[in-house]
């Protein structure tokens, strides 16, 4: 259960991220002009966005950690792209529509006549941001297990460079402090 947890935060604080940020990237597609786009955000009951958004940065630096770590302690045998990339583009693209439509009650604003392009450009933004984020995940757990094979990898390495560094049958004596060194044999004379 504790390995999944990982996942599962990785999974929902990246989905949270993108929501957020897909969010803010539709509404700049479509209404390009910041003091329309301003006015029209106050009238929906998206005041909050631009605060929300510093917030989104930071759970999308959780989500990465989460993943990195998650890489470490599994491997690379993690939930593969395409069921990750699924669940991001389900949440995040549902999420968007209720998000919506909770938004525009709260503050009582009707439906107006962008409310379609909206929801649609929304849902294709979601997923578009969704499949990133769904490679970054990806990306970020492989990094972790890369750390993790290096890590392992790193003792074998360093005996093999010692077995390499004392020639055979040296003696090891121990000076004052607690490491072995080589004790060097005279040299051979060279005859020329």
């Amino acid at each position: 259960m504790r390995r999944s947890i990982g996942r599962g935060v990785a999974l929902i604080a990246t989905a949270a991220a993108g929501l957020l940020a897909a969010h803010e990237f539709d509404y700049r597609l479509v209404v390009p002009d910041p003091t329309h786009r301003h006015d029209l955000l106050l009238r929906t009951g998206h005041g909050y966005l631009a605060r929300a958004l510093i917030i989104g940065a930071a759970v999308a630096v959780l989500a990465g950690l989460a993943a990195v770590v998650t890489g470490y302690r599994r491997g690379e045998g993690t939930a593969p792209f395409g069921l990750t990339f699924a669940r991001l583009a389900l949440v995040q693209s549902g999420g968007f529509v209720a998000l919506e439509a909770v938004e525009r009650l709260v503050v009582g604003a009707p439906p107006d006549d962008r409310l379609p392009l909206v929801t649609a450009v929304g849902v294709v933004v979601q997923i578009v941001v969704a499949w990133l984020g769904a490679r970054l995940l990806a990306a970020l757990r492989a990094t972790g297990a890369l750390v993790a094979r290096l890590r392992t990898a790193r003792p074998a390495a360093r005996a093999v460079a010692t077995s390499w560094a004392i020639p055979p049958g040296a003696r090891l004596a121990r000076s004052g402090s607690s490491r072995p060194r080589a004790i060097r044999a005279p040299p051979v004379p060279v005859h020329l």
